[in-house]
Parts: C-alpha cells; structure tokens; sequence
C-alpha cells in the first residue's frame, strides 16, 4: 500500500505595500493608454507577456539550512495590470481594466514564497525527520520588507497562503 507523503509545503506571501509615490520614483500615475497597452499585453497570453512578467521575478537557491525563499516578486502597478489582464479570459474588457487599476491605484505587490525543507521542521513524536505541519501563519515569525535608501516601506497589509503538495512516493 502506497501512503501519500507531504513532499513539500510552500506559502505564497502576498504583501501589498502602498507608499507615497516620490517615495518609489512614480512621477504620475499610469496613464490610461499605458493601462491599455498593458491590458493588451496580458491578454497575448504568450511568450511576449510570459516575458514581461518573468522580469519582475527572482528564483533563488536552496539554502544548506532553514526555510527556503524559492520565489520573490515584486510586482509594479503596470505589471499588476499585464498580470490581472492575463489570468482573465473572456469578458475582461480593457475599460474594466482600467477600472480595476484605478480601484488598486499606484502600489506595489510583493509576493514571497516560503518552502519547508528537512532542516526547518520539527521531528516527529518518534524522532524521524522530516517535513511536519507548522502553524499556518508561522511566516509572521520572519522578518522581510522592502527598504529603499536605508529607510524601511511600511506595508499596507499582509496576508498568508498554504499551498500543500503531496506525493504518493512512498
């Protein structure tokens, strides 16, 4: 019989960050042509926009030890419209576009994902290693953010995300 084994546990942190606007270096907000383009760039729904998006992502390596930060993305409010438009099929227009860019107006979205490994979990009651469940908002134990010239940007607001995978290796 061939048990399901939790492989790996990932938490998607999304963390949207509104500042004042000089402090990141937006002189105006987007202009509408700029959301339209945009609205129609995520709606190629191919390797143009894949690539466009790609930029705002970092992938990092596996540390010897603790969590791993596999994933940062920081994502632009001009991004935020290619992304929004290309995970909308029909009935997204590019007037709802816009709306939805002005509703979220000028901030930045920082996303964070945060993966158990062998050596960030506890053994279990028999003494075997291994990945075990935390608290599922143990990533309010981590310190993260965004600085810019030495001065830390207050975060807007916070939220936390399991994603479970299983595997059936026994």
């Amino acid at each position: 019989m061939t048990c399901v084994q939790l492989r790996g546990l990932s938490f998607a942190l999304a963390i949207s960050l509104a500042c004042p606007i000089p402090s990141f270096g937006f002189d105006t907000e987007l202009s509408d042509t700029a959301v339209r383009e945009a609205y129609f760039l995520g709606q190629r729904h191919d390797d143009k926009s894949r690539t466009f998006l790609a930029g705002y992502s970092r992938h990092l390596p596996l540390p010897k030890n603790g969590p791993y930060v596999s994933e940062i993305r920081l994502l632009t409010p001009l991004a935020q419209v290619v992304e929004t438009s290309s995970q909308q099929t029909a009935g997204y227009s590019a007037q709802q576009g816009l709306l939805d860019y002005r509703g979220r107006g000028d901030s930045l979205l920082l996303e964070i994902h945060i993966e158990f490994t062998p050596t960030y979990s506890a053994n279990d009651a028999a003494g075997k290693k291994g990945i075990t469940l935390r608290h599922e908002d143990f990533w309010r134990d981590l310190h993260y953010g965004i600085r810019q010239k030495d001065e830390w940007v207050q975060s807007h607001s916070m939220r936390g995300e399991p994603i479970y995978y299983a595997s059936s290796d026994a």
